[in-house]
């Protein structure tokens, strides 16, 4: 199955397809719940109730299901590092997450970065390890960073499986999570990295790359390296659960740059994102938010040759 392309200002490359045309035994999106067995017909009346639903009503009802809870901390010092985390409201479970930071990084690098991104199971919200990055800290300038946690009905029994790595100056590494069994993907993250002034490792990717992995590159530089997470939420599903919408910008040497996906296709919610450098070991993730519009922004600050910047928006039925 494909869907129309949409294309957003100042980005290129926009694409919108299913994360189950990956896989050659789900070549379309699939029914978020369990369904019922073969030839039953509460199953069949519920297709039918979903073909007569008009696109508008299904993208509505999917809006309506799901709630975004933020909060905004603020960092002031040169290699601070904060765990900062936001809940979700009520009875309503984590689906994703995302952080923004004001002002952006500047033009030699300094601003807030995430050491990790991942959904918190027990607590049911959103957790980022952020760390004010500045190369010349002696005018270090105070930046507020708003946590963002998609929240909506739960899923069923959260798998969240990790893989780990260790990454040496001047190393590149990649991690791979990967859903055990009847399992799919309805999310994903990462966490473990530790760069500050004097070094570490830092990740140039994160995201799906099937319906049931979750990758996670990473470079480490400077006096010391570090351990390098990939983390895969999954939840049992007879089918892929996510649909893929992605965009790329070029992200130019001592600069930010942004890319924005479209949005999701009727019936489907944006609810996690991810993004990739393309292989640069000089570009660093910054933001990464799902906007009032429904679509997901990515942005990077770049110290080296000019690269590309993509966002990956992952949207679920709910």
């Amino acid at each position: 199955m494909s869907y129309a392309i949409r294309r957003g200002a100042g980005s290129e490359r926009p694409s919108r397809s299913p994360l189950a045309a990956r896989s050659p035994s789900s070549a379309a999106p699939a029914a978020l719940g369990r369904a019922d067995g073969p030839g039953s017909v509460g199953c069949a009346r519920a297709r039918s109730a979903m073909r007569a639903m008009p696109a508008s009503a299904a993208t509505a009802r999917a809006a309506k299901s799901v709630s975004i809870a933020t909060k905004t901390f603020r960092l002031t010092r040169a290699d601070q590092k904060e765990r900062l985390t936001v809940g979700c409201p009520g009875r309503s479970s984590p689906l994703g997450g995302g952080m923004s930071t004001n002002p952006p990084p500047s033009s030699d690098g300094e601003g807030v970065y995430p050491h990790s991104y991942e959904r918190l199971g027990v607590q049911q919200g959103w957790h980022v390890t952020a760390v004010l990055f500045d190369p010349n800290p002696h005018s270090t300038a105070a930046r507020d960073v708003t946590l963002q946690a998609v929240c909506g009905p739960k899923l069923g029994h959260v798998t969240p499986p990790h893989k780990t790595k260790y990454v040496k100056p001047g190393q590149t590494k990649t991690v791979v999570a990967t859903c055990p069994g009847r399992r799919h993907l309805f999310s994903g993250g990462f966490q473990r990295t530790d760069f500050v002034t004097r070094g570490g490792n830092f990740v140039t990717e994160s995201r799906a790359i099937s319906p049931k992995s979750w990758r996670v590159v990473g470079h480490a530089f400077g006096a010391f390296g570090g351990e390098l997470t990939a983390i895969a939420y999954c939840v049992r599903s007879r089918k892929p659960r996510l649909t893929e919408v992605s965009s790329s910008t070029v992200l130019g040497t001592g600069s930010t740059a942004t890319a924005t996906t479209p949005t999701c296709p009727p019936g489907r919610r944006m609810t996690t994102g991810g993004f990739s450098h393309n292989g640069s070991q000089s570009s660093f993730f910054t933001n990464g938010m799902i906007n009032a519009d429904g679509t997901w922004s990515a942005s990077g600050y770049n110290s080296g040759a000019a690269t590309n910047l993509t966002a990956y928006g992952y949207c679920l039925r709910l």
